[in-house]
């Protein structure tokens, strides 16, 4: 068996061990960790393995599935592209696949780290996630000044921003455009989402979070201000991402409201649930697909929204490896623009790098999994490291939060963290924890939310239930620890 071959294996052996941690030790709640695992076995899972195998040929696994499929394949031209610079992609295709494996290892490996550090809180955790589906949903804020308060502000800030660069005119103009794709991509990449980087911070990561705290506490506490201010600055925030103009933002806040309305009933994934999401998430992604681009006589739009969703991920994920370090010497951290500052090296982002390589154009920015840039770095080490921080923040999410039960701020913070989960799998891993709110967003809630955290009662049954796994096994647990040490050490969870 030959390396290729090998990593083949080895990736596909990792995808079935991270389907096991997912059924055995997540045991299909809705939680960060869970998102995270569903969203790369989604995208860079048999998906990823059929566009190496069949070079990429658009829609190929969709075909095959549909058995519309014709041999030959036809490769992407991006294929042809990287064999001009790059003969053998062999190589290549071998460092992507064990760099795969190497990421849902890591992923876990942090998860079950966060899980060790954390005994107490994790079996709070998993009592509240149990007893989710009975529990009255409960909205944790005696006063809600400060939320309605951040709301409106938040609301204010935004309209002022819509306004002085006029995105309902941009809106208008853009769909305008009829009959010319192309005209629409230029006119995109020329106008095409907000240049106030701290606006669209507050538009994807934080925002969305505020809607949905906001208009379930309203509910939850008849507060009609609430309510209104929170519909106000939903208005604003589908401004936004429509001025973006393109798929992804329109959808994904509906995509949020729609999780947020399953939450309030159920965190368990059934059958049901992913029958009624799956068909819901496919009329929104073919709705939007529809209203953004235009599309020539016989094209698909099931095929463009199916290669956009999963395989332009796996694609732009070629391109990096084939670019480092065949054509470009690992950076060794001079990625990140601090120690690039420190070591008194211009910066220049490998994306900027992978795209001039390919496209000879150094402002084509393609997204591509948080494993890309850790690669450019610092090789497997950089894809391991990454990994295991990514995996180990997502748990430490849902330890912290869900805890506290079926809570509104709970709920608030779930739905924002999918929003980073989707930056995570399309950019940097720093990206994605400060930029797409992955980290952002819950500490932004940790302000809000009051500082006991947890409901008294589960609180008890956790507590409860830790000291019996701690009495049950002293000395594999905490040999030291005497029955009021004990007390002590889960009070702090």
């Amino acid at each position: 068996m030959n390396m290729l071959t090998t990593s083949y294996v080895t990736a596909s052996v990792a995808m079935v061990l991270a389907t096991f941690y997912l059924f055995v030790r997540l045991r299909l709640f809705l939680t960060t960790a869970t998102f995270l695992i569903v969203g790369l076995l989604l995208i860079d899972g048999p998906a990823f393995i059929s566009f190496t195998l069949s070079s990429g040929e658009p829609g190929f696994l969709l075909r095959l599935l549909s058995g519309t499929e014709t041999w030959p394949v036809h490769p992407h031209p991006i294929f042809a592209i990287i064999s001009s610079k790059v003969p053998d992609l062999n190589p290549v295709i071998t460092a992507m696949n064990f760099s795969i494996a190497i990421m849902y290892l890591g992923i876990i490996a942090g998860m079950e780290l966060t899980t060790k550090l954390m005994p107490a809180r994790s079996a709070i955790t998993q009592i509240a996630l149990k007893n989710w589906s009975t529990q009255n949903l409960k909205d944790e804020l005696t006063n809600h000044r400060v939320l309605l308060a951040v709301i409106v502000l938040v609301f204010l800030a935004m309209l002022f921003v819509s306004i002085r660069e006029n995105h309902i005119g941009t809106i208008w103009r853009f769909f305008s455009i009829s009959g010319d794709n192309e005209a629409r991509n230029l006119f995109r990449a020329r106008f095409g989402s907000s240049p106030n980087y701290p606006y669209r911070v507050v538009l994807g990561a934080i925002a969305p979070m505020l809607v949905i705290w906001g208009l379930l506490s309203g509910i939850v506490r008849r507060s009609w201000p609430l309510l209104l201010a929170s519909c106000l600055l939903l208005c604003v925030v589908m401004i936004g991402n429509f001025e973006v103009l393109s798929k992804a933002p329109i959808a994904f806040p509906i995509f949020q409201l729609l999780l947020a309305a399953i939450l309030t009933v159920t965190n368990r994934i059934s059958s049901r649930i992913v029958l009624i999401g799956g068909l819901a998430a496919c009329l929104v992604i073919y709705a939007v697909v529809s209203l953004v681009m235009i599309f020539p006589e016989g094209a698909s739009p099931l095929v463009a929204a199916y290669v956009r969703v999963f395989e332009s991920e796996s694609q732009s994920l070629l391109e990096n490896f084939a670019f480092f370090p065949a054509l470009h010497p690992f950076m060794w951290g001079t990625n990140l623009r601090p120690i690039a500052m420190l070591l008194g090296v211009p910066f220049k982002p490998s994306y900027s790098m992978v795209a001039y390589a390919w496209y000879g154009n150094y402002g084509v920015t393609s997204p591509t999994l948080f494993i890309a840039d850790a690669w450019a770095d610092f090789s497997y080490a950089g894809v391991l490291v990454a990994s295991i921080v990514a995996g180990a923040v997502c748990r430490s999410i849902d330890l912290i939060f869900l805890a506290r039960g079926k809570s509104v701020a709970a709920i608030a913070v779930l739905c924002a963290t999918v929003w980073g989960i989707v930056v995570l799998m399309t950019t940097a891993l720093n990206t994605a924890l400060l930029s797409g709110g992955l980290l952002l967003a819950p500490a932004i809630a940790a302000l809000i939310a009051p500082k006991s955290a947890l409901n008294t009662s589960l609180f008890n049954s956790g507590r409860n239930y830790a000291l019996r796994v701690l009495h049950r096994f002293p000395n594999a647990a905490e040999p030291s620890l005497t029955e009021n040490n004990r007390d002590e050490r889960t009070r702090e969870y």
